[in-house]
């Protein structure tokens, strides 16, 4: 169970001291949520290392009761806990092109987010999965750029989330002469590569 702590004051630097002080933590080992209610500063904590136990015996009972045996390896970066699945029958844990793992990870995420009223974000592989994918992604988006390069014509990409456009966005920016950007709206939001002279 993620416990919730809740901390009242005057201002944000007085809330979070006698928040750290009184759970005895540092500020990187811990989530925070701030609102200001009736005059006063408001933070509603919780310990990112009860976030990681709650992630793994949930996962843990999932997995168990779909009947594969799975080790877990949980970090934290930037306030995003990335999930290393290992099991005796990785196929079924990551399902037809990774859909198990994508629904997993959706249902951790809702199930937090039900739970504790934070935005927390998860990020589920198993067996290297989809690392192998956004390289073979990042393979293909260095491809299109230097078509891009060779031809001086723009190129649109196809609708893709927020996770992938970044990416993009990320490989495009170690190259000089490309410039991206995104247009639409969200869930047929899309990226444009273009060739600009500097």
């Amino acid at each position: 169970m993620i416990e919730v702590f809740k901390f009242e004051d005057e201002t944000e630097e007085q809330c979070r001291l006698k928040c750290l002080d009184e759970l005895d933590v540092y500020n990187n080992e811990i989530l925070t949520r701030e609102y200001e209610e009736d005059n006063k500063y408001v933070m509603e904590v919780v310990k990112k290392e009860d976030v990681k136990e709650f992630i793994k015996n949930y996962l843990m009972e999932i997995t168990k009761q779909i009947g594969i045996d799975t080790k877990f390896e949980i970090n934290e970066d930037e306030d995003i806990f990335s999930v290393k699945m290992f099991s005796n029958n990785n196929p079924l844990l990551i399902g037809k092109n990774g859909r198990t793992l994508t629904s997993l990870q959706n249902l951790l995420r809702q199930t937090l987010s039900s739970k504790i009223k934070f935005n927390i974000k998860v990020n589920l592989d198993a067996s290297n999965y989809k690392l192998k994918k956004e390289n073979f992604f990042e393979k293909d988006i260095k491809n299109i750029i230097n078509e891009v390069l060779k031809t001086k014509s723009e190129t649109k990409l196809d609708p893709m989330n927020s996770y992938k456009r970044r990416i993009v966005h990320n490989v495009a920016s170690e190259y000089y002469n490309i410039e991206t950007e995104s247009f639409g709206e969200e869930p047929n939001r899309y990226v444009v590569i273009r060739y600009v002279e500097k």
